[in-house]
This record gives structure tokens, C-alpha cells and sequence, in this order.
């Protein structure tokens, strides 16, 4: 009965990324069309098409969760709705986590890997949304800065992939750090987790777990990037202390929700990138 079951959510998992990418093919050859032609601007035509994403998204969570092969559980959501644009970082646990992100968001910007513009499933999708391939150097984070000011939000990974194989979060870049003091927006921390692990870098899709994958992504209070730099600073070493300390941040509140490293985490403050608590503390924004 146990291996049934097993092929059961193996086979659950299979239809629900072959409806994914159906719906990317639907998007890019139906849909985003339309868009180009109904749009009065570039921006309208890539807000319109980030709609049309998260739309896809939603439908397709709805669809796992209706296969059993997922939940998802959001604290404190209406923080992602609240007006102006908002500057979004989140760990990068699983396969999933910009589905589920966008599922939640009607805008979202984000950034993508280069292979993504050649992948015939994703590269329609990245293009109409007006999603940043990640090989442009500087203009990436002009890119982004302009969108902020336009009251666009925006989600970024610091891990720039998914974690490692075992839930241990990766080096962290400092890609949203420059993005963060460049525009003075603050930033607002997702963290998420997924029990039992699944879908993790190096993990093939059909190597499920024995039962479904529970999500939960908690939504933080803003970050003040300011706080954390000195005026006679270079953003260059502002923005490594600022990702130190936000690596710190994730790594205390992962370790707090695991159960490991408690008395350690200090509430997701005071921390830094391979030092104990009790060394040259950075203190992160309360």
C-alpha cells in the first residue's frame, strides 16, 4: 500500500509540472499577444503580463493542493498587497518558492537566470513580464532601483539558487543589499519553509516525500537598510554587512522554526556570517 501510495504522488507531481508547463506555452503563445496589442506602454504592457503570471500561478497551486501534493500556509499576507512598491527577499528552500510567491502577488518583478530567455517553457513568460536575466552586471540593479521608484515590487533570492540539498542555506550575494541601499526602499524578509524537505537543489522532481509538502511563508517587518550604514561608508562595505546580517537574520529564524541553534538566535538579530554570537556583533534593525 506504501508504494501505491507512492507512485500516487509521484504521478500527482508529474501532472501538476506538465499543467505548469502547459501554461506557460498557453501564456506566451494565446495570451501575451493580446497584451502586446491592448497595452499603451511597455510598463502596462509588462504589469499586465505580470498579472496574467500570477494568475497562472495561483491556478496552479490550487491545482496541487487539489492533488494533495501540497499546502501552503501564509502568515501575515496582507503585508504583501500593502501599496507602493516593496523590495521582497526571501530563502530559496524548494522548486517552488517564486510559484507560490507569485501566486500571492498581482505584481511582481523578479529576476531570472539567462537560461531562462532560451528555455521554450519560460522564455515568452520572462519576456512579456519584462523579468531581468541575471547576466547584465550594474544595470541589473538600476533595473531595479527604476522599478522600485515606479511603485513596482520586486522579489529577490540572496542565494541566488535554491539551498542546499539538507535545508542549509547557501552564500548569500549582495546583489540585493546594493539594490536595497541604492534605493533607500526598505527591505521585507519572506521566510519559508517546507516539511517535510522536498524539491531542493540537486533533488529530482519525482523524489517525493512520504506525504505532502507543507508550506508556510511568513511575511517580516521591514528591514531599514540606512540602519546598518555609516555615512562614511562605501556601499561597497555597507552592502556586505548589510547581506552578513540578513544571512544571519535567516539563518537564526530557520534554525529557531527547526528547533536547532535556539539559544543562539538571539530573536534573528546580533548575528554574522560565521561568527558566534558573542563576536563583532552587526545589530540588525528591531
Amino acid at each position: 500500500m506504501k508504494r501505491l501510495s507512492r507512485w500516487a504522488r509521484i504521478a500527482s507531481t508529474g501532472i501538476s509540472f506538465a499543467v505548469f508547463g502547459i501554461g506557460g506555452l498557453v501564456l506566451a503563445l494565446l495570451c501575451f499577444p493580446v497584451v502586446r496589442l491592448v497595452a499603451k506602454d511597455a510598463r502596462d504592457r509588462e504589469e499586465r503580463a505580470q498579472y496574467l503570471v500570477h494568475l497562472a500561478f495561483r491556478f496552479h497551486v490550487r491545482v496541487m493542493e487539489a492533488l494533495g501534493v501540497l499546502e501552503l500556509s501564509v502568515g501575515d499576507g496582507a503585508r504583501l498587497r500593502e501599496a507602493g512598491g516593496q523590495l521582497f527577499v526571501a530563502n530559496h528552500p524548494t522548486l517552488l518558492d517564486v510559484v507560490l510567491i507569485g501566486s500571492l502577488m498581482p505584481q511582481l518583478d523578479c529576476l531570472v537566470k539567462s537560461g531562462a530567455m532560451r528555455n521554450p517553457f519560460m522564455r515568452g513568460v520572462a519576456r512579456a513580464a519584462g523579468y531581468v536575466p541575471n547576466d547584465l552586471g550594474e544595470a541589473v540593479v538600476e533595473a531595479f532601483v527604476a522599478r522600485l521608484q515606479e511603485g513596482r515590487s520586486l522579489l529577490l533570492f540572496p542565494e541566488g539558487t535554491r539551498s542546499m540539498k539538507g535545508g542549509e542555506l547557501g552564500a548569500f550575494h549582495r546583489g540585493a543589499a546594493h539594490v536595497a541601499l541604492r534605493s533607500g526602499r526598505p527591505i521585507r524578509p519572506l521566510v519559508i519553509t517546507c516539511i517535510p524537505q522536498s524539491l531542493m537543489r540537486g533533488q529530482h522532481w519525482y523524489d517525493v516525500p512520504d506525504r505532502k509538502m507543507s508550506f508556510t511563508i511568513e511575511v517580516g517587518e521591514p528591514i531599514d537598510p540606512r540602519k546598518l550604514a555609516r555615512d562614511d561608508e562605501s556601499r561597497g562595505v555597507a552592502a556586505r554587512k548589510l547581506t552578513a546580517a540578513l544571512r544571519d537574520f535567516y539563518q537564526a529564524r530557520l534554525y529557531d522554526r527547526a528547533g536547532r541553534g535556539a539559544g543562539d538566535a538571539i530573536q534573528g538579530r546580533d548575528l554574522q556570517v560565521g561568527r558566534r554570537p558573542d563576536e563583532d556583533r552587526v545589530p540588525f534593525p528591531r
